[in-house]
């Protein structure tokens, strides 16, 4: 039986705004003088880019949760300074909060470089012409959010509601069911008629333990024990967006013929 869907709800980093690479680099800036110089520049060689093995453990996840994994990460693996072992030549690394904002703060000072996902506008516009209602449910807060969109308003002028991480509603990030069911109830519709839209596991199981059906575009590094938790997990796996078949939803929507089209 086909499902009704009623309402789309995309995450944003990492699904709509390719923001992973520069997020990664925010990461690391943020650490301020407690990483270790040989770190950076051996990060810096790799183009700011994050260890897979730390970056799959955050992918998805508000700053509150994110935050400490990282630091955690640094302390295990870059011989970081924990408060006992911080000295003046080696502090630790910022608290939580500070942590955050300035990982925020870097991030914004990047947003001109944002760029969309491969087919992410035609999508939402097909889909916005499909007469389906859009909302964007992201573990980031919103200020940040409202930079990042700033270079995509042909897209964005299709979005009519964003459920951040940081809305009063979400007492619990990602996989919690909070932020799905808040842009569910502010769009009008049942969880259930309503499809998401996810790059990370967090954010499946965030869909999911909502009632939503979900549509995951896990990143190729995951490795295929990995991804068969995707597959396991979600309604539909697709490489990229514009892979989406929307009439297994009944959705008139088939990415892969409009891509020809527009070729």
């Amino acid at each position: 039986m086909v499902p009704t869907i009623k309402a789309i709800l995309f995450d944003l980093d990492g699904t709509l705004l390719d923001t992973e690479a520069l997020s990664d680099k925010a990461v690391l800036f943020a650490f301020k003088d407690s990483l270790p110089a040989p770190i950076l520049e051996e990060r810096a060689a790799l183009g700011y880019s994050l260890p897979w093995e730390m970056k799959k453990q955050i992918l998805g996840l508000r700053g509150a949760e994110w935050v400490p994994k990282a630091v955690r990460y640094g302390q295990q693996n870059w011989g970081i300074s924990t408060e006992e072992t911080a000295t003046p030549a080696r502090p630790a690394p910022p608290g939580l909060e500070e942590f955050w904002t300035s990982w925020e703060d870097n991030l914004s000072s990047y947003c001109d470089h944002v760029t969309a996902c491969a087919g992410a506008r035609e999508l939402v516009e097909a889909l916005a012409k499909a007469g389906l209602p859009i909302a964007i449910a992201t573990s980031s807060r919103l200020a940040g959010v409202e930079k990042k969109r700033m270079n995509h308003q042909a897209m964005f002028k299709n979005i009519s509601t964003i459920i951040a991480g940081d809305h009063p509603a979400v007492k619990k990030g990602k996989p919690a069911p909070d932020i799905y069911l808040e842009a569910a109830r502010q769009l009008g519709v049942d969880p259930e008629e309503c499809l998401v839209f996810e790059d990370a596991l967090s954010g499946v199981r965030s869909g999911k333990a909502a009632g939503c059906l979900v549509v995951a575009i896990p990143d190729p590094r995951f490795s295929l024990e990995e991804r068969a938790a995707f597959e396991s997990e979600a309604d539909v796996v697709v490489p990229n967006l514009w892979a989406f078949d929307g009439r297994t939803f009944g959705i008139d929507v088939d990415m892969k013929t409009l891509r020809k089209h527009l070729n």
